[in-house]
Order: C-alpha cells, then structure tokens, then sequence
C-alpha cells in the first residue's frame, strides 16, 4: 500500500497541473482551441487585449512588402501563447476575421519567434489597419522570410488558432 501512495505522489509531482485562464473582461480578440490543456471552459482560451499585453512580448521594427517605410510592431511571442495554454500539437491553424486560414508547424515557431502584434507604432492596430493582431516574422533576422512564401505566412485580423 505504502509502494501505491508513493507511486500517487511521484506521479502526482512529475504531472504538469494549469490553473485555469481568467474569463475574459473586456471584447475576446484571440481564441485558441484544440489540443491545449490551459483554457477557461475546458475546450478553448480566450483573451483580451489586456490578458495578452501581460505575456512575454517583443517589439519588430519591420518594413514588409505592404509598406513604404519600417513600422515598430509590438506583441506577445506566439511561443508565450502557446505555453500560457500547455499547448500540446505540433500544427497550428491560424484563421483570420474573413475566414482565411493557413498552417504553420511548431519548429517553424520556435525557430522563427512570431508575434502576434497589436500595436504598430505606438497605437493599437484597428481592424482596418490589420490588427486586432497580426502575425508578423522577424524577416530582418531571418533574410529566408523576405519570399512570398513566407510573407504569406503573416496573417492578419488574426482571431483563432486551433492546435493540432
């Protein structure tokens, strides 16, 4: 019996436990679902600006085939999302506000280091202007990330991501 408790407990110490995410107080701009063990409802996350302003970010000063000119971008690494909601997949699906969606593998992200900006010069990013987020590659760092391929990976207006 002592053997038993003992096993409870070690396995008990070794399994990762998520308390769950705070509800939501202002408008929801991103929801993760799928194969994450860190939500509000036990099937998704959901966050507000306020939530995301809170983990770890980063700031991009990037020119991108949009613009004329490089814009500082701010937000949270999509890494620290990921962690934030134990998420377990190795693919995600990023779907914008109109419905477009693409795929991006997890090595690409812990290679890369996206964020997920809400703010491009000082001022949270409107719908109009790409945001609420916008997910944006280092593609000063990264000079492979300049291809069309790759630029089409930075999905705008972006609002769910399910993990596969």
């Amino acid at each position: 019996m002592k053997k038993f408790f003992a096993s409870l407990l070690v396995c008990l110490a070794s399994s990762t436990y998520a308390e769950p995410i705070p509800i939501p107080e202002g408008q929801v701009i991103l929801t993760l679902s799928g194969n994450i063990q860190n939500t509000q409802d036990g099937h998704t996350a959901r966050f507000d600006l306020e939530q995301l302003k809170k983990l770890p970010s980063k700031t991009f000063n990037l020119q991108t085939r949009w613009d004329d000119e490089a814009h500082e971008y701010h937000g949270p690494l999509l890494s620290s999302i990921l962690e934030h909601v134990g998420a377990k997949g190795s693919v995600l699906k990023l779907t914008a506000l109109n419905d477009y969606s693409i795929e991006i593998d997890k090595p690409y992200i812990d290679k890369y280091q996206p964020i997920l900006a809400w703010k491009s010069d000082g001022k949270t990013m409107s719908v109009r202007n790409k945001g609420p987020l916008w997910l944006l590659l280092p593609h000063d760092k990264y000079p492979e990330l300049n291809d069309e391929f790759h630029t089409g990976r930075m999905i705008w207006q972006l609002s769910h991501i399910e993990i596969k």
